[in-house]
């Protein structure tokens, strides 16, 4: 049963607004804090973001494991998802799909953390999959020239795990060139395939999936 709050998680309070439920499929954004994972926590990270008005639901420390929950999974996020249209309208494609879970990772960009280890990973991503998460990247791996701007709806569109720069109409940056491979397959169901990253959501595995930890 999908709980708001993923078990074993700090808890800062980033705010209590209630906003309307969404509908479609179920999706998870990527994105970094931009800051050295050895030298700020992700509660020093988690209280910045939540005062800076920009609360995301994880903040997450690869390198120590420590994860800070600031939003139920029930609420929107503070950070700026997608962009404007062609008529200059302002979209939010945070407040799309039945849950839009934004992930903060406390990492540099340019130093992409699946590089690294990922302590904590396996139950971050069993809580995304208790919301109906699919493990796939559907619009192929972050970091490189955006999709298209259709490609990159349809995209959208069928759920899964997303980088920050690869929602529609994003001007973001992060998180930077991830093995999405070897991020999604900790802690993966033994009746459940580690996913892959090709740009069909077809699933697949790497041997560096191994190096992911879960401690």
């Amino acid at each position: 049963m999908a709980k708001a709050w993923m078990p074993g998680a700090a808890r800062l309070d980033g705010g209590a607004t209630r906003t309307p439920p969404g509908t479609g499929a179920p999706r998870a954004v990527w994105t970094v804090t931009g800051s050295d994972p050895g030298s700020w926590s992700a509660h020093e990270e988690a209280r910045r973001l939540v005062d800076e008005g920009r609360a995301t639901h994880l903040v997450w420390n690869p390198l120590t494991g420590e994860t800070v929950q600031t939003l139920a999974a029930t609420r929107r996020v503070g950070v700026q998802l997608g962009g404007t249209d062609l008529y200059e309208q302002h979209l939010d494609h945070g407040h799309e799909g039945r849950v839009c879970l934004v992930v903060s990772v406390v990492a540099f960009r340019e130093t992409p953390f699946t590089d690294g280890p990922m302590v904590g990973l396996a139950p971050l991503l069993l809580w995304l999959d208790s919301w109906g998460v699919r493990r796939a990247w559907p619009a192929g791996r972050p970091g490189s020239e955006g999709p298209k701007a259709e490609v990159a709806a349809r995209a959208w569109a069928r759920g899964g795990h997303f980088g920050h720069d690869q929602v529609p109409g994003s001007s973001a940056k992060g998180p930077g060139k991830l093995d999405t491979a070897c991020l999604l397959s900790a802690g993966a169901r033994p009746d459940r395939p580690a996913p892959g990253t090709d740009t069909a959501g077809q699933l697949s595995a790497t041997p560096r999936a191994r190096r992911a930890t879960s401690s």
